[in-house]
């Protein structure tokens, strides 16, 4: 493993994990696993980039269900208020919203390629271009495709802060997470400042990715050290940045959740997706 490089950083498995607990396999044989949600019910969804898949696993059964093999190439998924999955359809140029029902899509958006999306509870759509720079929005009522700010860094994690007041954007290639405040109308002061610093690898490639805030104001975030859980920005000096290292020299973690019962941490190495029990109250 790359020497972190970051004040206060520790290994932390104890600090996140249930005692005796070890990571499960979820699931195998993938190309690039990504994107996680789940729906109303619990069931399980992630997507496998390169190969334009969407999965399905059962709350109940635990089985395991191709619901689209034809996605685009989507990364990033989300469920909307409306009860859709709408995921970034890189490859197709296009934002798609899944039916529940039936599993057939419509693109709601189509033009800019993307990576990593949010939602409103509004239904308003941000999602990430690290190509162009830029971060994208989705107006809910009108459905009018609009660039939300231009940085000048690579954007790729995406997420909303508990109470939906900043959108949180990972600076891939960096240790920082920053935060764009959304006004009343849902869009974006395009003024970010740091909202979380990560620890990084000596060539200071971070690759900040899919992340989840936590009810105690912290980060979950899937990078280059593998799972890390940052302190809120002006908490640094008192409170630890913890590195879980990627299991068995499985490469960077690329996509970081807990499941909505707070029981597990879900995580994302390329060809497999792990869980593991999380210490009691950890995720809630």
């Amino acid at each position: 493993m790359l020497p972190i490089v970051a004040p206060l950083a520790i290994r932390g498995d104890d600090l996140i994990f249930e005692e005796g607990s070890e990571w499960e396999l979820v699931s195998s044989g993938h190309q690039f696993a990504e994107g996680m949600a789940w729906d109303a019910e619990g069931n399980f969804y992630f997507t496998d980039v390169p190969r334009s898949l969407l999965f399905k696993i059962d709350a109940a059964t635990g089985e395991k269900v191709l619901i689209d093999d034809n996605t685009g190439r989507a990364n990033g998924i989300a469920f909307g208020p409306d009860g859709r999955l709408y995921g970034c359809a890189r490859g197709a140029s296009s934002i798609y919203a899944w039916d529940p029902v039936t599993w057939g899509k419509a693109p709601v958006a189509r033009g800019p390629a993307s990576n990593d999306i949010a939602i409103l509870d509004g239904g308003t759509v941000f999602f990430t271009d690290p190509a162009t720079h830029a971060v994208w929005r989705v107006d809910s009522r009108t459905g009018e495709l609009a660039k939300a700010v231009d940085t000048s860094w690579m954007p790729n994690g995406l997420s909303l802060s508990l109470g939906q007041k900043t959108l949180l954007v990972a600076e891939f290639n960096s240790g920082t997470i920053h935060g764009f405040p959304v006004d009343s109308n849902g869009k974006l002061d395009t003024n970010s400042s740091p909202a979380y610093r990560l620890a990084i690898p000596s060539n200071g490639l971070g690759r900040l990715d899919g992340m989840q805030p936590l009810p105690d104001g912290r980060l979950l975030v899937g990078t280059a050290l593998g799972t890390q859980v940052a302190p809120p920005a002006g908490e640094e000096d008192s409170a630890a940045l913890i590195v879980v290292p990627s299991p068995e020299g499985r490469p960077r973690c690329n996509y970081a959740r807990i499941s909505p019962d707070g029981v597990w941490l879900y995580a994302a190495f390329a060809k497999d997706l792990l869980r593991r029990k999380v210490a009691p109250g950890f995720g809630r």
